[in-house]
């Protein structure tokens, strides 16, 4: 961002500040938020209750991620023509009517995998309008000299997720069950997500009053790119992140200081969300993702060879923190703000496609070896591809407006 942006950006922080808080809890109480933070908390749970393989329980990451594939496009087309409020506050209503579905799975049938992931797909769905698809116009509406610190600020919502999820419903989930914890989770989402909907303002916002939004996705060579980068970033770090926990459990930690230690994950994600964004507005961004990106590679080493586990956390919180914003981010700047709901929702519908699978596939590759250390290496040989990627996308297409 150039110097005389700077007076620009500090106004628009100072005149929407408010927006920034109310999207950054939304999307921290919602599907990608609560909801994904929590689910390795369900892994040993649902194992010592029914008896279920380890690839088996972590497969409900699977349709929670094909959830928000199979709706983000949509409600980012949505959102394009008819504004969030209407979404989002249905999603608020109706993601935790199904977490108290989820809750009662297997009460009384003694357990069903494919019940499981059905449950799971359901929340995914119902949560649609609480993902960054939809959260993420309402920033940029209002946002363009500090872009990248409005988004990263936005995205400090998951962050907080991620450090509170584990440490929080952790002990709950210990000494209540995972039942329980599943309705306290959704209790939370109602209680903050209704209230938030309900003070946003009814209808679309638009930044370029001469262009009606068309909604439609935009695709150049950049975009191209970065749906294969968001693919890519959603199975690796999606699969190391939801493995953490029963990782460091194998190695002898108690589930409790495991918790712990995911919690800085969350940590490191609330930092890169900041630094990162800030980072963004003011150098060439792709050069400051790839920094991020390739931290995680020294991730898969410390856990492959035993190293310090708290290091080897905070560098895959890091990654996770840049990598959403970076996607949202890049949106703008390679696509027209018209077509931003519709272009990104694909983008992130990638990202989830990814993250659907790369779970799964840590937890099969476990299984058939016994150990973390070949999905360890396959996500470090992925992590070099994603970098050499995101340093090839080229100069901005769309620029920072001028006064």
């Amino acid at each position: 961002m150039s110097a005389h942006n700077t007076p620009r950006a500090r106004a628009e922080l100072a005149q929407h500040w408010p927006i920034l808080v109310l999207a950054a809890l939304a999307v921290g109480f919602g599907t990608m938020g609560i909801g994904f933070y929590s689910l390795g908390l369900f892994v040993k749970p649902l194992q010592a209750e029914f008896g279920w393989s380890r690839g088996a329980v972590s497969g409900a990451a699977t349709f929670q991620q094909l959830g928000i594939f199979l709706s983000a496009p949509l409600v980012g087309r949505l959102s394009d023509r008819i504004g969030v409020r209407t979404i989002a506050l249905t999603s608020f209503i109706a993601m935790p009517l199904a977490m108290l579905a989820l809750s009662q799975s297997g009460a009384h049938t003694g357990g069903s995998v494919p019940q499981w992931y059905g449950l799971w797909l359901l929340v995914s769905l119902a949560g649609c309008g609480t993902t960054p698809a939809v959260w993420a116009r309402v920033v940029l509406q209002r946002f363009d000299a500090a872009r990248g610190l409005a988004l990263g600020l936005m995205l400090v919502g998951t962050g907080l997720a991620a450090a509170l999820a584990p440490a929080l419903l952790g002990r709950i989930f210990a000494e209540h069950g995972w039942r329980y914890g599943a309705m306290v989770m959704a209790a939370a989402s109602a209680l903050v997500g209704v209230p938030l909907c309900l003070l946003l303002p009814r209808g679309p916002r638009q930044i370029d009053l001469d262009t009606k939004p068309k909604g439609r996705f935009e695709g150049n060579r950049a975009i191209w790119l970065l749906l294969v980068v968001g693919i890519l970033l959603g199975v690796i770090v999606a699969g190391l992140i939801i493995h953490l926990v029963p990782m460091l459990v194998d190695r002898g930690m108690q589930p409790a200081a495991a918790a712990n230690v995911a919690a800085s994950v969350g940590l490191a994600v609330i930092a890169s969300r900041v630094v990162v964004g800030w980072m963004f507005d003011r150098f060439h961004a792709p050069f400051v993702a790839a920094v991020f990106l390739a931290m995680p590679i020294g991730s898969c080493l410390l856990l492959g060879l035993g190293g310090p586990v708290v290091p080897a956390a905070v560098m895959l919180g890091l990654a996770a923190g840049a990598e959403v914003d970076m996607l949202a981010f890049f949106t703008s700047r390679y696509a027209a703000m018209k077509n931003y709901g519709a272009t990104y929702g694909i983008i992130l519908g990638a990202f989830c496609l990814g993250a659907a699978f790369g779970p799964l596939a840590v937890g099969q590759t476990v299984d058939a070896s016994g150990n973390y250390n070949l999905a360890l290496t396959l996500s470090a040989l992925g992590l070099v591809a994603v970098v050499g990627m995101v340093l090839a996308l080229g100069p901005y297409r769309q620029a920072v407006a001028e006064d």
